[in-house]
Parts: C-alpha cells; sequence; structure tokens
C-alpha cells in the first residue's frame, strides 16, 4: 500500500524510514484513511532515512509547513530523544513540554500545528518493532514463543542479532510463522495480522487525526 499525496502537499509526516512509512499507511487505512483518493488533510510522508536526517527535515518542516509531524524511535532513553527533539524545535522557535504527552505531543507555533509522536509509546524505550509488539493479538501464541526461540537461537545457536535489535528478530520471527510468511510489517498490518484496534494502535490514530484533521 502507497500514498498519492504529492510532496507539495500543505502537510508533511517525517519518519526515519520505509518500515514506518508503509506500517502508518496501512494502520490509518485500517481506520478509514483512503491514501489512494487523498483530501486536504492527509500528509505526505517522508522517509527520511534515520533519525538524525528526520530530526533536521523536522526544522525544516516546521518553516514550510502548515502542519507538520515526526514519527522516531525512542530507541534506549526515551529522555535523551524528548531533549534532542526540544532542543531542534526551541532553535526554530517551538517550544515543547518538558515531557511528551502519553497520547502523543501537539502544539501550535504561528499558525503551524506540530506533532512528535516517539515510537512506541512516547514514554518507554523502544522502537517501530516496539510498538508492533503492542499490537499482536491477544492470547497470540506463538508471540510467547517467537520470544523463547530468539533466546535460544542467540545463546545456544549462534544468532548474531545485537541486543538493541532483540525486539527486531522476535516480530520478525513471529511474522515468519503466519499464514503467508515473512510479510513486510505495511502488507502484514493490512492483512490483519496485527490488531489495528490495540490500544495504542487506537491512541496513534487519534494522535494523526488531530495532528491533521
Amino acid at each position: 500500500m502507497t500514498s498519492k499525496v504529492r510532496s507539495n502537499a500543505p502537510h508533511r509526516l517525517i519518519v526515519e524510514g520505509n518500515d514506518d512509512l508503509y506500517s502508518i499507511i496501512a494502520l490509518t487505512a485500517r481506520h478509514g484513511w483512503n491514501w489512494d483518493s487523498p483530501d486536504n488533510h492527509l500528509p505526505y510522508i517522508k522517509a527520511a532515512g534515520g533519525d538524525e536526517p528526520a530530526l533536521q527535515a523536522l526544522v525544516v518542516g516546521v518553516r514550510s509547513h502548515r502542519r507538520v509531524g515526526i514519527v522516531i524511535d525512542a530507541d534506549a532513553t526515551p529522555t535523551d530523544r524528548w531533549s534532542a527533539i526540544r532542543g531542534r524545535l526551541a532553535g526554530a522557535g517551538v517550544a515543547l513540554p518538558d515531557s511528551p504527552h502519553a497520547g502523543g505531543t501537539i502544539v501550535e507555533h504561528n499558525g503551524v500545528r506540530v506533532g512528535i509522536w516517539m515510537m512506541p509509546d512516547n514514554r518507554n524505550a523502544g522502537k517501530l518493532e516496539d510498538f508492533l509488539g503492542l499490537l499482536i493479538p491477544e492470547g497470540n501464541l506463538c508471540w510467547p514463543w517467537a520470544e523463547e526461540a530468539m533466546l535460544r537461537a542467540s545463546s545456544q545457536y549462534g544468532a548474531e542479532f545485537s541486543e538493541p535489535d532483540r525486539i527486531k528478530a522476535r516480530v520478525h520471527t513471529w511474522l515468519a510463522w503466519q499464514e503467508s510468511p515473512g510479510l513486510p510489517f505495511g502488507t502484514a498490518i493490512k492483512a490483519a495480522m496485527f490488531s489495528h484496534n490495540a490500544v495504542i494502535a487506537t491512541a496513534f490514530v487519534d494522535w494523526m487525526t488531530r495532528l491533521y484533521a
């Protein structure tokens, strides 16, 4: 699933990479957003190619778009990530609160609406895959087994993924066991392998709606 919103649209959403882009399109589409026939509120989604380019693009976006948002991984230290975002936006004249809002942060600055969502949930350490882990259907028996298999692969069979990438290994292991194994994140969301009505999914779509409505 792709978006037909043009790059010159008045609204912009900045993400780190294509996994984020396609996951967001698929999740919002399951909540009724029509990316094939976009109206004026839908944003052009820019995959910046990493966290640093995403932060740079955010500053540019604040100066050139009416509504601009960023979805960025909190990574290991959410407080450091938030400080970095606050510092960048302060340089553009945008003031953020001392800590992010649990439901996603939105502020107004000179008629520009600015939104920040730190994956997975604006508070905890993590990344996109942690967010997707929260969308695994409740009671799914393969999800805890994916954790067990991932740990055994690392401790007993020489699997080489790093500690920060454990959640990536677990999510991809779980996806490998579905009816259509190994689908990309966005395609798996579209195929209803992930629950679009999970609490955190609904909160994310609500943040998107408030930011771009």
